[in-house]
């Protein structure tokens, strides 16, 4: 009994490290641009995929796509009539070595296949990518809408996002293999090297988040924003840039996750909905604004899911789901009262 208890433990930790990248994305976009982001999920989807495709020396199709928005948009910016000669070339030079790298990071793991760290620059750098086009697509025309217009272009994102991937992989799930085989016995369970590097992935992913945030100008900028964004932008941050690193930052994040999870699981293009659902369930915990009481939320999910697919596996996913309900309540019944002047 005490080993099936260990097993599910170390089941539910593995999982609740996948979740946290994803929670922490959903807080990182929230915070930034008050966009509940219902298709968070499909980064997750597309970095899986387009590590596949980049791992069997497949050019990554999402590559070329992502390519070609940025061409779009730096046209756009460099048409702008209030820009300068000087501001304009500044435009064209960031933006073809932002292109190039998206091209040639496809290229070189096309031309080298089963290269690993190849694949891996490859989808990140496309995935992170296509975060700051969705967020100039379709957040940033309509930024000043309420949130529930924002939700609302979310769920349009996540349907176009989950046809592209039919479109360019199809249905079929793809295999990828671990970043090393084999595992090692911790008392009486077995710890694979893939659920080991999965851990060790999220907690360098969430200190360098940290890190991030707290060292550097770019980082307080992004926190300034998140705390008042009409402040921040009184005070000469550039509150879009700001939601496009946001949503670059969650797509990353997301990829990453999808990297991580595809050995397990394989990858397909129905893998991201259940993956990001469960990430907000965890994000939930924390309001979707606080990151510490979000990773005490990816733990109780992973072990939550671990035990009850122990327990009752077809109805696993159900019974993380309802966590939510309470989670919500409790939250609710914690907030201070409405005081309202007279």
């Amino acid at each position: 009994m005490l080993d099936t208890v260990l097993f599910l433990i170390s089941d539910g930790v593995t999982n609740g490290a996948v979740y946290g990248l994803l929670a922490l994305s959903l807080i990182v976009v929230y915070t930034v641009t008050r966009v509940v982001n219902i298709a968070q999920g499909e980064y997750v989807t597309l970095g899986a995929l387009s590590f596949a495709s980049a791992l069997s020396g497949s050019f990554n199709g999402l590559s070329a796509i992502v390519a070609g928005g940025l061409v779009a948009f730096a046209l756009k910016d460099v048409a702008d009539s209030r820009l300068d000669n000087g501001m304009r070339l500044r435009i064209l030079v960031s933006r073809a070595i932002w292109i190039s790298a998206v091209l040639a990071s496809a290229a070189i793991a096309n031309f080298l296949p089963g290269s690993y760290w190849f694949a891996v620059l490859a989808a990140l750098v496309a995935t992170a990518s296509l975060g700051t086009l969705t967020y100039r697509l379709t957040v940033e025309p309509v930024s000043s809408a309420s949130s529930i217009v924002l939700l609302i272009v979310s769920v349009g994102v996540y349907m176009v996002l989950h046809g592209v991937a039919v479109v360019i992989w199809g249905a079929e799930p793809r295999s990828v293999p671990p970043v090393v085989d084999g595992g090692f016995a911790l008392g009486p369970v077995f710890v694979t090297y893939q659920s080991l590097w999965i851990c060790l992935s999220s907690v360098a992913a969430m200190v360098g988040l940290y890190l991030f945030s707290e060292r550097t100008l770019v980082g307080q900028a992004l926190q300034a924003t998140a705390v008042n964004r009409t402040g921040a932008q009184l005070c000469g941050i550039p509150v879009s840039v700001a939601g496009q690193l946001s949503f670059a930052i969650g797509a990353g994040f997301s990829a990453l996750s999808g990297l991580l999870l595809a050995p397990l699981i394989t990858a397909n293009y129905d893998m991201g909905l259940p993956i990001g659902l469960k990430g907000f369930v965890a994000a939930a915990l924390g309001g979707i604004v606080e990151y510490p009481t979000a990773l005490v939320g990816v733990l109780l999910v992973g072990l939550t899911e671990s035990f009850s697919a122990y327990q009752a596996s077809a109805y696993r996913d159900v019974v993380v789901y309802l966590m939510v309900i309470p989670i919500l309540l409790w939250r609710n019944a914690a907030r201070p009262p409405e005081t309202h002047g007279h």
